[in-house]
C-alpha cells in the first residue's frame, strides 16, 4: 500500500513537470531583437516540441504600394495636401537722389555812360581897345593858373536777391506686378484591377486612370474612351494636374464665378473645387468684373508659346488654360 502511494505521487509530479514545461515553452521571446518565438503543441508528455520562428520586424519602403483590407471598416481616409502662395511686401533700398548746391560764375556786360572834363587852350589876338589901354598892374609878373578836371568812373556793387527755390518732394506711385511661383498639390488617381469596376463608385473630382490592370476593356469602357474626346463640361478636369491628354479639346462651361481679372485678356474663374481656372480671350474680357457669373466656350491649351508679354508669363505657369472663343455674362 505504501509503495502504491509512492508511485502515484511520482506520476502526479511527472504530470506537473510536463505541464510546467509546456507552459514555459509555449511562448518565449528574446528581448531587444524585435523577434518573437512560438512553439508548436507537443505531441505528448514525452515528445519534443519543434520551434517555428516568426519575425515581427517590418521594413517600409517609400513609394511602395500598400494593400489595405477594408473589410469591416467604415471609411479609409487618404489625406491630401497642397501648397498655396502667401504674397507679402517689404521695403528695400531703391537707390538715392543727391541734390548738391553749386556756385557758378558768369560775366555780365552792362553798358553805362561816363562823362569827363577836358580843357581847350587857345591864343586869341588882342583887340584894338585892349591895345590902347594901359596894361594892368600884373604885367610882367609870374602867374600860374590851375584848372581841376573831373571825370566819371563806374562804381560796381553786388546785391544778393532771390532766384527762386528748388523743392524736394517724395511721392509714392503704385505699379501692378505679377508674382509667379510653382506650387504643388496632391491628388489621387483610381486604377481598377480585375473586376473591381463593378464594385467601385468614383465621385466627382476624382481622376480615373485609363489603365485597367488585368481586365479586358468592356463596351462601357470603350464608350468612355470615345467620350474622352468630346466636349469638356466639368471644369475640375482642368485642375487635377494631369491635363496633357486634354490639350486641343473643346471646353464649354456655364455659370462660373469670376475671381479676378488680370489686364484686358485674362480672367481667373472659380473651378468649383477650390482651384482656379485661367481663361484667355484675344478679344478682351468684355469689361468683366470680379463676382460676376459667366459662360465660357473655347479650346484647352497647355502651352502659351504663341503668346507674348505679360499674358504669356501668367499663363505659362498654369498646367492648362482655356483659349476662349466666347466669354460672356451668364444669362445672355
Amino acid at each position: 500500500m505504501k509503495l502504491s502511494l509512492t508511485k502515484s505521487h511520482v506520476a502526479l509530479a511527472t504530470v506537473a513537470a510536463a505541464s510546467f514545461a509546456l507552459a514555459s515553452g509555449c511562448c518565449s521571446s528574446r528581448r531587444g531583437t524585435g523577434t518573437a518565438y512560438y512553439s508548436e503543441q507537443p505531441r505528448g508528455y514525452g515528445g519534443t516540441a519543434s520551434t517555428t520562428e516568426y519575425s515581427t520586424s517590418q521594413s517600409t519602403t517609400m513609394n511602395q504600394p500598400s494593400e489595405i483590407n477594408v473589410s469591416g471598416q467604415t471609411n479609409t481616409v487618404i489625406p491630401l495636401y497642397k501648397e498655396s502662395l502667401a504674397v507679402g511686401k517689404r521695403d528695400v533700398d531703391a537707390g538715392s537722389v543727391r541734390v548738391k548746391k553749386i556756385v557758378k560764375t558768369e560775366t555780365v556786360n552792362q553798358p553805362i555812360e561816363l562823362r569827363h572834363e577836358e580843357v581847350e587852350i587857345q591864343r586869341i589876338p588882342p583887340s584894338s581897345s585892349e591895345t590902347a589901354n594901359a596894361p594892368s598892374g600884373t604885367a610882367f609878373q609870374q602867374q600860374e593858373t590851375v584848372i581841376h578836371l573831373t571825370k566819371e568812373e563806374p562804381v560796381v556793387e553786388k546785391q544778393i536777391t532771390s532766384a527762386g527755390q528748388v523743392v524736394l518732394k517724395a511721392r509714392t506711385e503704385s505699379t501692378q506686378a505679377n508674382v509667379q511661383r510653382d506650387v504643388r498639390s496632391e491628388d489621387v488617381a483610381v486604377v481598377k484591377s480585375g473586376n473591381a469596376g463593378q464594385n467601385v463608385t468614383i465621385g466627382q473630382g476624382i481622376q480615373q486612370s485609363g489603365e485597367a490592370m488585368g481586365a479586358a476593356e468592356t463596351p462601357a469602357g470603350q464608350a468612355a474612351g470615345q467620350a474622352s474626346s468630346g466636349t469638356i463640361s466639368d471644369p475640375t478636369m482642368l485642375s487635377t494636374g494631369a491635363t496633357g491628354d486634354l490639350a486641343g479639346r473643346t471646353a464649354q462651361f456655364s455659370d462660373l464665378k469670376v475671381k479676378s481679372v488680370m489686364g484686358d485678356h485674362i480672367a481667373v474663374l472659380d473651378a468649383g473645387n477650390g482651384q482656379s481656372l485661367y481663361v484667355y480671350s484675344a478679344q478682351g474680357g468684355n469689361n468683366l468684373k470680379a463676382g460676376e457669373t459667366v459662360n465660357v466656350k473655347g479650346t484647352v491649351k497647355t502651352s502659351a508659346s504663341d503668346l507674348s508679354g505679360n499674358e504669356a508669363q501668367v499663363l505659362s505657369s498654369q498646367s492648362a488654360f482655356i483659349d476662349a472663343q466666347k466669354i460672356e455674362p451668364a444669362g445672355q
